[in-house]
């Protein structure tokens, strides 16, 4: 089969091309063969493939005085991207290309001068002409060295872009990633402010002297993190990596707007408890039985405490609680609630932050509420004088808490039974906090004392 059958069937079967544009194809191999001792080096014509980024040669011509690179004939075999960037890009965007470095078919380390076959408007493929990096007066040691050939034996193991600039800022290499990052890479003379200036500029990049230059940017549609890296090399002055972030900030966006709403359902819920407490306080005010009005004012007590958790989440992320923001909120609520029992002073002591899941601190709420009311209703008769701690602190992986009053106490089994709040306290640290407690009754008064693990993960309801 002639040079001319074969360029016919190759592009006949691998481009959407109409005779004539074959033709011209022909036209323009037949004239390299004027040129082939001229230039005497390998020279090819490529055409790119429909819907794909590689191309296949199409025509070769060997040197007439000298040595092909080739062993065998490389004419209907495909041009990948990842091995010849240069044709990729002229193929794709037209100009030319002049010294690109290049793989071969054959493995073999090259530089490339590549321009565009033109229809018109139409890129129909390329002229490749090819040369040994010893041609060009490159030494074995510095390919050894070279940062476009160790970039291009890992390209297919790095999912960043790179790009690599000399000491002026222009661009001397990138890999395929970044030519899927930056629209237009086909000129000779690009820059750094050409890609990224208008991010970070030139001046900004060079004069930060930092060892670790890491900013965000924002190209298009798209985010990366841009990191800067120093060469000591004669030619390259520093490197360029962008990394995909896109993802990572779609999560970020997603995330938050979850917590938004989960920080709006807890407000909501807050204001559903303390509406309840509201018709409850009415409640109260309307009936002159003070039993009932004890037992309005500990329910609207509880709920309070309940609500001084989803209060305390729907002001902060996460489904984590300061447990002793939380103590404050309830020892503050249960004193406005007894106001008019003035004789009583209740103080708290909690100057380091505990942190505790949502759950917990609910429970932990509930418990609280119970011990001091109690302390509150029963420690003080007849308007004796009194003074409740409510104390909080960490003991290696535990959280011990502590209701000490200094009223007239009482025995644990003789009260539990008919006790309403002392069952809610222990069943709630036996059963939801998985803890233990402990009743002291004292010369001059009682002190609680319960404690938990902080790290336990059961999900907990109220």
């Amino acid at each position: 089969m002639n040079n001319k059958k074969r360029i016919q069937e190759l592009c006949r079967k691998y481009t959407d091309y109409t005779e004539r544009q074959i033709s011209i194809i022909i036209e323009k191999a037949h004239a390299l063969d004027e040129l082939a001792e001229i230039f005497d080096c390998d020279i090819f014509i490529d055409v790119p493939l429909i819907d794909s980024t590689a191309s296949i040669v199409v025509y070769h011509v060997i040197p007439v005085l000298k040595e092909s690179l080739y062993k065998k004939t490389p004419v209907g075999q495909l041009a990948l991207k990842m091995n010849e960037p240069g044709v990729w890009k002229v193929s794709r965007k037209g100009g030319k290309l002049r010294g690109y470095k290049a793989f071969t078919q054959e493995d073999a380390f090259i530089r490339q001068d590549v321009y565009a076959i033109n229809d018109g408007k139409q890129i129909l493929g390329t002229y490749i002409f090819e040369k040994s990096l010893k041609e060009t007066e490159q030494s074995d040691n510095e390919v050894k060295n070279d940062y476009m050939t160790m970039t291009a034996k890992l390209n297919n193991y790095i999912d960043d872009a790179i790009y690599f600039f000399n000491a002026s800022g222009k661009l001397i290499f990138q890999n395929d990633v970044a030519d899927s990052v930056s629209n237009d890479l086909s000129s000779e003379n690009l820059y750094y402010n050409d890609l990224f200036g208008e991010q970070i500029p030139y001046s900004e990049l060079v004069l930060n002297d930092s060892k670790k230059f890491i900013k965000e940017i924002q190209i298009d549609n798209k985010y990366f993190m841009l990191k800067r890296i120093l060469l000591k090399d004669d030619k390259l002055e520093f490197a360029i990596i962008l990394r995909d972030i896109t993802l990572l900030k779609d999560k970020e966006a997603e995330i938050f707007s979850k917590t938004e709403a989960i920080r709006e359902i807890h407000h909501r819920i807050k204001n559903n408890l303390q509406t309840m407490a509201s018709l409850l306080r009415m409640e109260r005010r309307r009936t002159d039985d003070s039993q009932v009005r004890e037992v309005l004012t500990d329910n609207m007590n509880r709920i309070m405490s309940i609500a001084a958790t989803h209060d305390i989440l729907a002001r902060q992320l996460g489904d984590e609680v300061d447990l002793s923001s939380v103590l404050k909120f309830i020892v503050n609520n249960i004193h406005r609630s007894y106001s008019i029992m003035d004789h009583i002073k209740i103080m708290i002591e909690a100057n380091e932050s505990v942190i505790v899941p949502s759950d917990m601190a609910t429970s932990v709420s509930l418990i609280i509420n119970e011990l001091v009311q109690n302390s509150y209703d029963h420690a003080f008769p007849n308007q004796a004088k009194g003074e409740i701690l409510v104390s909080i602190q960490e003991e290696e992986e535990e959280v011990v808490l502590s209701v000490i009053d200094n009223g007239i106490g009482f025995h644990i089994d003789k009260v539990e039974k008919n006790s309403l709040g002392l069952i809610i306290v222990q069943n709630y640290v036996k059963d939801k906090l998985e803890g233990n407690i402990q009743f002291n009754k004292k010369k001059n008064g009682m002190e609680i004392t319960f404690r938990f693990n902080a790290n336990v993960a059961d999900t907990m309801e109220y």
